[in-house]
Parts: structure tokens; sequence; C-alpha cells
């Protein structure tokens, strides 16, 4: 296995819109500033989603997706990689340190020698200020491989469905949300309960006291259980 340095891309890369050559990598739409001295740098596409807001969503040709603290986005590439036909290669995917710098997770994936379609890239924003990507804008590098052998088995994975696996991500990601909230509604509402109760019966008696305490001991023990779910 070795890498491939632009020497080595540039013949075999197909540019065309219509895909020629088993030999060749097919890179549509190609633009000669990302190719880089060890890969290609890959651009933002126009479909996305986020974790905190779900999505699909689709952008305008200059739009910009933004990225709050805490948010993952998944994010189609603008090009439609293809791998070479006969499996000779395959790839990493790779973070930008220009993009890392500003509060961005590492990129880490594989791409498989069979591959042929778009690719969705998650980045989480790890900073406290909201990111923004635009359109068209290099944010990893793929880097390719020459396998030792060509591959036989298959991927498994269907590229050109990105709204599929977008809004699987939208629904997972609120699913969790709703989890969450009602982690922290149960003993609250535990707690309110039991006051009310307490109230109730006891106005401002030490029975309402002993009440509320016991509400916040059920409501520290549901917290406990309901955080092992």
């Amino acid at each position: 296995m070795c890498l491939l340095t632009d020497t080595d891309l540039e013949p075999r890369i197909c540019a065309e819109k219509t895909w020629v050559g088993s030999e060749t990598i097919h890179v549509y739409p190609f633009l000669e500033d990302c190719l880089t001295p060890v890969g290609y740098d890959l651009r933002v596409g126009k479909l996305y989603s986020s974790s905190l807001r779900g999505g699909p969503f689709e952008l305008e040709e200059n739009g910009r997706i933004p990225i709050t603290p805490g948010d993952t986005v998944l994010i189609s590439t603008l090009e439609n990689i293809g791998m070479p036909k006969d499996r000779s290669l395959s790839a990493l995917i790779g973070s930008k340190v220009s993009k890392v710098s500003r509060g961005l997770s590492h990129v880490s994936t594989t791409i498989d020698p069979d591959w042929n379609g778009e690719l969705l890239i998650a980045i989480t924003n790890h900073s406290t200020s909201t990111v923004e990507l635009q359109v068209g804008e290099p944010f990893c590098t793929m880097v390719f491989f020459e396998n030792r052998s060509p591959s036989t088995k298959a991927c498994d994975k269907v590229p050109g469905r990105l709204d599929v696996f977008v809004r699987e991500l939208s629904a997972r990601a609120q699913a969790a949300r709703k989890k969450e909230f009602l982690k922290t509604l149960i003993p609250i509402s535990t707690i309110i309960l039991f006051g009310g109760l307490g109230y109730w019966f006891f106005g401002n008696e030490p029975g309402f006291a002993a009440m509320t305490a016991l509400g916040v001991g059920l409501a520290g023990i549901l917290q406990v259980l309901l955080a092992k779910r």
C-alpha cells in the first residue's frame, strides 16, 4: 500500500461529468485548486442536516451552514467521487487544520474501493461560538492509497440517498433530545408533586417539609435510574 501524490493523481482523475475509464478516479465537479500534494480537498455541498435543528436543509449556491456550539451537522460533499472500477484504490478522509483550529471536530473516515457517489461528512462544533461553512468551501481532505490487492467485498452502502441519511440523523437526534428532556422533567415533576401534596395536606406545618424532602429523595433515585437507561 502506498499513498498517491498529486503527480500520481492528476493523470488518473476523470473530471468530466460522464465517467470514462475503469482505472480513473471520478471527481465531479473537479477544481484544480483542490488538488493538494497528497490528496484532494472536498468542498461543502448544498445538503445538510443538524442534530439540533433537524433537516435536511438545501442551500443556495453561496449559502452557509451555521454550526452552533455543541451541534453536529451531516454535510454532503459538492463532489461526486467514483473510485476506480478495478478496486485498486481506497481512501481516507482527514481534517483540515484551518477548520479544526476554529473548534470543529476532527474528520476521520474511510472510503471503500467500490464507492461511487457523494459523501456525507459529520462535523461537531466544540467551540463556544457559531462556526459557518459556505457552499463550495474546502472543509476536509481525501487521501488515496493504492491497495496491495483489489478488494472483493462490496461496501454495502447506498450512495445517492443523502436525504435518507440526514433524516435518520435528525430522527435520532430528536429522540435523544426527548429522552434527555424526560430525564429532567420526571425528577422535577416528582418534587413538585410531593411538595404540592404536602402543602395540600399539611399547609405550612412540618409535614409539608417532610413531603417535599421525600419528593427530593425520590427524584434523586429516579434521576439515577433514568441515567442508566
